[in-house]
């Protein structure tokens, strides 16, 4: 009690600082993979009006038709807009998307069917969405490809996070894409 009535008790230590949260990594490269980082608007689609960046993860093989990730790739778009995207509006964007970046590869104009590049979402849960493509391979074998993936939306405050996986349906790279897709978060820095 003497040292409470002359001061001389000290008070309790402050509780220890929290711990800093780890800064975000930004989205993984696998060993062996290939990335790419384009600014929105995309030289090759600009009607897609998003402002932002599309990351992309290609599959090791990816224009190889006799390798297991020819055509096989998750990308990101991340965008400052909210781009919250219907079904519909999905695969139009994917649609002109892919339209732009056939007819700028194709220089010798190998694919003369670019009507017939579409791609289709149906949703699969709320922000989700199954994907369908039909586009041409322009990068090597102007043979038509069709490709199965799934797409998510992310809110990420006023912004967005679209996460994408695409690749033929025999791929046997699903589960390494699916679980790369799912490392994307919000707030990533771009590398």
């Amino acid at each position: 009690m003497f040292l409470v009535a002359c001061g001389g008790a000290s008070e309790p230590a402050p509780p220890p600082a929290p711990d800093p949260v780890a800064p975000l990594q930004v989205w993984t490269t696998p060993a062996g993979w290939k990335s790419e980082t384009i600014p929105f608007p995309l030289d090759f689609a600009p009607s897609l009006a998003h402002r932002g960046v599309e990351e992309l993860r290609f599959a090791p093989g990816f224009f190889e038709p006799d390798q297991p990730g020819y055509w096989s790739y998750a990308f990101t778009w991340r965008t400052e807009d909210p781009a919250n995207l219907d079904a519909a509006a999905l695969g139009a964007e994917l649609t002109a998307y892919f339209q732009g970046l056939i007819a700028v590869v194709d220089e010798q104009r190998r694919i003369t069917a670019r009507d017939e590049i579409v791609a289709r979402a149906e949703p699969d849960g709320p922000g989700k969405f199954r994907l369908t493509a039909h586009v041409f391979d322009a990068f090597k074998t102007a043979a038509p490809l069709d490709l199965v993936g799934w797409a998510e939306r992310k809110a990420c405050g006023s912004a967005a996070l679209w996460v994408f996986v695409l690749s033929p349906a025999k791929s046997t790279l699903r589960g390494e894409l699916e679980t790369l897709a799912r490392s994307a978060q919000c707030g990533q820095p771009i590398k």
